[in-house]
């Protein structure tokens, strides 16, 4: 199977799945978003990256950001024509177009009862009125497509909430403001088809409340065995969001003991994980498109 990621180049990540692809006999590459280049004429739809055409490709998996629509377009021409298989499908996919906010992952979460904090989205300062009637200090902001816990933003006063939501909306189109929860770090869980293969808890660096791996936080092995509540919700966020390998970040209420998920992640980095606990995601990844290509072919 020839397999590309769109999105990843020259990384750790890309190497890890070449490593494993290749000991299965596939051939994995890389590229980045930005190589994307697509001809259209009345006889013509061609979208191909530098140097290759994209149909020589049996899966593509889709690692770019969110809203890449000509990237979309390229896989949805791709699986029409070709049958090239798509993952994540539901960024083609009619019936899920939805999907591909966070306030559409709050919607479906609401639908299946799933737990997360209070949200709100908002796309002025003007509103902070409203907010404060919904969300008590402190909150927690950021960016509505941030990344890598970066610009996210603990506050505890209308001052620091104007002044960030200012900040982050310089830069991002929406900020999402929630709830903060007390916790003493969240939890990583990495889904692969719906089910969960692999499990960290994400401690934060001293004096820092977000735990990302890229912030400082340190990460330590979390078993799923007797830890069943956080496997269901975790598996069950995936496939209620319709995306097939995601990291779902769940926090545990220090003062209640009931989990909360923060976010599921289309686009989740597995160096920390593999680091810090003994699954091999990169193998459960190409084990997953080999049975994608079983179904498909």
């Amino acid at each position: 199977m020839k397999i590309l990621v769109a999105g990843l180049k020259k990384n750790s990540q890309l190497l890890r799945l070449q490593e494993e692809g290749k000991k299965r006999g596939h051939v994995v590459q890389g590229c980045l978003a930005s190589e994307l280049k697509t001809f259209a004429s009345s006889e013509e739809f061609i979208p191909e990256i530098t140097g290759k055409s994209l149909k020589s490709y049996d899966l593509i998996y889709l690692m770019v950001s969110k809203r890449r629509w000509e990237w979309y377009m390229a896989a949805y021409y791709l699986k029409k024509t070709k049958g090239t298989i798509i993952v994540n499908n539901k960024v083609i996919d009619s019936s899920f177009p939805m999907y591909l906010t966070p306030v559409s992952d709050y919607f479906r979460q609401r639908e299946k009862r799933l737990p997360f904090p209070k949200s709100v989205v908002i796309y002025s300062s003007k509103y902070v009125e409203y907010i404060e009637s919904k969300i008590s200090y402190p909150m927690v902001i950021k960016p509505i497509s941030g990344r890598q816990g970066r610009d996210v933003i603990k506050i505890s006063s209308q001052k620091e909430l104007l002044e960030g939501v200012d900040k982050i909306l310089k830069n991002s189109i929406a900020c999402v403001i929630r709830e903060f929860i007390p916790n003493d770090g969240d939890i990583r869980v990495f889904t692969v088809g719906y089910k969960a293969v692999g499990a960290m808890k994400r401690i934060p660096k001293k004096g820092d409340f977000r735990s990302n791996i890229s912030q400082g936080g340190t990460g330590i092995n979390y078993d799923l065995k007797d830890k069943e509540e956080v496997r269901r919700i975790a598996e069950k966020a995936a496939f209620v969001v319709q995306t097939e390998i995601a990291g779902v970040d769940i926090i545990i209420d220090k003062n209640t003991g009931k989990p909360y998920i923060l976010e599921i992640n289309p686009s989740p980095q597995f160096a920390g994980i593999e680091k810090f606990t003994s699954s091999n995601i990169a193998l459960e990844i190409i084990k997953y498109f080999e049975k994608l290509y079983e179904t498909t072919g």
